[in-house]
């Protein structure tokens, strides 16, 4: 490339670059700045200088492709990211709901078994084995139920007790109200965002406005259970990326074809 062809492709990168300013793109390629303003408007007119201008705005339009690319893939990122705590919430408080119950039945039944054993062990205790065989017969029958009972109530407190170690897992992926209306919040904004990028911003999903009054009502006094009772309003984002895709496809389907003649000849 010769001296000349340089300053030309300086130019035509500056001028792309700085807004379209041929003077400024011409003082850029070191010609004179007291003719920048005419050698920019000649420059312009250059069949070389065009061809680096066309070149330049294909890397542009290129860089612009990829930038959107990547915003638009960390965008669904954050959305995926968020569905995956809304998900945990989710399973979490089913989780807890299950548990919860297990815990109130197996308490009950071990109240029930311990009263049943302190029974049998009264009945154990009036029962004199030195009166004969069917005494001592009794006694040993007596015993070995209270022993089994034992058993039976030792399992359960097991039984509650590794429910109790669950629990206290799946509090852990369970979102306060604070938290959970956040990250709803959030997700709105973004799923707003993409839908913005992608041409749709005349678009009014009906969605969003059941978060927002999701949303309104737990600020107006609504508790935890309130947030566990509905999280994923808006359907997951694979779902909702699927449905931007299939719009885009009709959109570029419509563009391409011939709208209807409304007249006839």
């Amino acid at each position: 490339m010769t001296k000349t062809e340089q300053k030309y492709k300086v130019f035509a990168q500056a001028y792309v670059s700085n807004g379209f300013n041929a003077t400024e793109a011409a003082k850029t390629a070191g010609y004179s700045k007291n003719g920048a303003e005419a050698r920019g408007s000649n420059l312009l007119r250059n069949d070389k200088v065009l061809a680096f201008i066309d070149e330049e705005m294909n890397m542009l339009a290129k860089r612009m492709r990829d930038d959107a690319s990547k915003i638009y893939y960390e965008l669904w990122k954050q959305v995926r990211m968020i569905d995956e705590k809304l998900d945990k919430h989710e399973r979490a408080a089913k989780t807890l709901d299950e548990l919860d119950a297990e815990q109130v039945a197996l308490s009950e039944s071990i109240t029930y078994s311990k009263s049943v054993m302190r029974r049998k062990v009264i009945k154990y205790k009036s029962i004199d084995g030195r009166k004969g065989d069917d005494a001592r017969a009794e006694k040993k029958r007596r015993l070995a139920e209270i022993q089994e009972l034992e058993l039976v109530i030792e399992n359960k407190n097991d039984v509650l007790n590794d429910n109790y170690t669950a629990m206290t897992a799946a509090k852990r992926n369970l979102l306060w109200h604070k938290d959970w209306k956040e990250f709803m919040t959030l997700r709105t904004t973004i799923l707003q965002d993409l839908f913005d990028r992608s041409g749709y911003k005349d678009v009014s999903i009906r969605n969003f406005a059941l978060v927002d009054a999701q949303i309104a009502k737990l600020n107006a006094g609504g508790n935890q259970e309130a947030a566990i009772e509905q999280t994923i309003i808006v359907s997951n984002a694979d779902q909702m990326k699927a449905y931007l895709d299939a719009k885009s496809a009709k959109k570029a389907g419509d563009d391409d074809g011939e709208s209807p003649d409304s007249s006839s000849d």
